[in-house]
């Protein structure tokens, strides 16, 4: 099978876009400086979140186990974030080859919320040397519409906030993992929220966007990745690609990225107690009851559908279907006006249309004299009741003669009449 490849923009969309760009527009019509909206769900397990930044859909779920901590540290717990890209989200992903892309966005990840020391490690610790907790954040794309790291970063860091690992109980040197219905679970303890900011950088630092969507990545020179806190500071930063970046753009672009940062980590927090405060109420929870009020939009669809949609009737029978055809003859005739016909039943199953025209012909050749008659008329009887033959078994021809008065007998041949 033929490796399908990325995502080629062509020469027409490329010059397009740096059009609009020099003419201070985009094409989804947000300001250079603008972001695209973000929407938070959470589902029923603890850690399971999904953010849609724009068309850009992500899913993250975190899961917890206990392992044997790292001998370089044996008194923290482990934190592993792993990004999916299947085809799912692009044709071009494939499970199976790890990409650049791949490596870049795990790298970049990791080290804006795990070298940054957002999560409390220590906390996870049971025992030193022997047992710590170890926490994997495994986020998968579901659908790829440009800048994948912003979206897959909030999507980590919301579902780190609302998990809860269960509580322990020691007896002696042996661990017993509680139930949640037993014992509440706990939360992780999460020092500061570090989120990526991604902006694209165009005609060699001349025009700079932020949150650039699949098309204004594929056209954009370089990318400029930076990880930052609702404290603006910087937990990372990722220069990708080739661009001319002067100290004081550098600087511009980090204080854009700090107040967004407050923007979403504070979107974040809204989220969580959202969710906590409908747990305990014990109301509906979970993104799929969203995921259903798109079913508006298919309803009206299906409404349409229903216009198309036949009704299966019965088959008529031979009789009712020669009914049907008499009462669409007759109502052709009326319509027609001047014209009428009449139905003459030949055999089993059969009918003839007489028009009344013909019918009055047939009246007026059959009332004529004889005495009007010439000899160069030839006579069409009215009805034809039967063909008499004088000598049946002859094997030559049977000869019909129109006009009674001048028959010509011929030799060898047998003559026939209709009188």
């Amino acid at each position: 099978m033929s490796k399908l490849r990325e995502y080629v923009v062509s020469n027409c969309e490329k010059s397009f876009l740096l059009k609009c760009l020099k003419e201070h527009q985009r094409l989804d019509h947000r300001a250079f400086n603008e972001f695209r909206d973000i929407s938070i769900e959470f589902g029923k397990d603890y850690g399971c979140c999904y953010v849609s930044l724009g068309k850009t859909k992500v899913l993250a779920q975190v899961s917890c186990e206990i392992q044997v901590p790292k001998s370089s540290r044996p008194s923290e717990g482990i934190l592993n974030v792993n990004i999916e890209l299947n085809p799912l989200a692009a044709p071009n992903f494939d499970l199976s080859n790890k990409t650049d892309l791949f490596t870049q966005l795990n790298r970049t990840l990791e080290k804006c919320i795990k070298d940054s020391k957002a999560i409390d490690l220590e906390s996870l610790c049971i025992k030193m040397s022997e047992k710590a907790w170890a926490v994997r954040v495994d986020i998968n794309v579901l659908n790829h519409e440009g800048n994948i790291l912003d979206c897959a970063s909030i999507a980590a860091l919301s579902a780190l906030c609302h998990f809860r690992r269960p509580d322990i109980s020691c007896d002696g040197d042996e661990f017993v993992v509680l139930r949640y219905d037993q014992k509440d679970p706990i939360p992780l303890v999460i020092h500061h929220y570090p989120v990526c900011i991604t902006y694209s950088i165009f005609e060699r630092g001349e025009f700079i966007l932020a949150d650039p969507t699949l098309l204004e990545e594929g056209v954009a020179d370089a990318f400029l990745n930076v990880g930052m806190n609702a404290y603006r500071e910087l937990c990372g930063l990722h220069l990708g690609g080739k661009a001319e970046l002067t100290p004081d753009v550098l600087i511009r672009i980090t204080q854009m990225a700090g107040a967004r940062a407050a923007i979403v980590v504070e979107q974040i927090k809204k989220a969580v107690e959202s969710d906590n405060e409908k747990r305990l109420r014990k109301e509906m929870i979970g993104f799929h009851n969203s995921i259903n009020k798109s079913t508006e939009i298919q309803e009206d669809l299906e409404s349409c559908f229903d216009l198309w949609k036949t009704v299966p009737r019965k088959r008529k029978t031979a009789k009712q279907e020669k009914i049907q055809m008499e009462v669409d003859m007759t109502d052709d005739a009326d319509s027609s006006g001047n014209n009428s016909s009449k139905i003459e039943q030949k055999g089993e199953g059969s009918a003839v249309l007489v028009p009344e025209e013909f019918k009055q012909v047939d009246e007026v050749w059959g009332d004529s004299s004889e005495e009007d008659n010439d000899e160069d008329v030839i006579e069409i009887p009215r009805k034809i009741q039967a063909i008499s033959l004088i000598d049946s078994d002859s094997e030559e021809e049977t000869t019909v003669v129109l006009n009674a008065t001048k028959k010509k007998k011929r030799k060898g041949k047998s003559h026939s009449a209709l009188q």
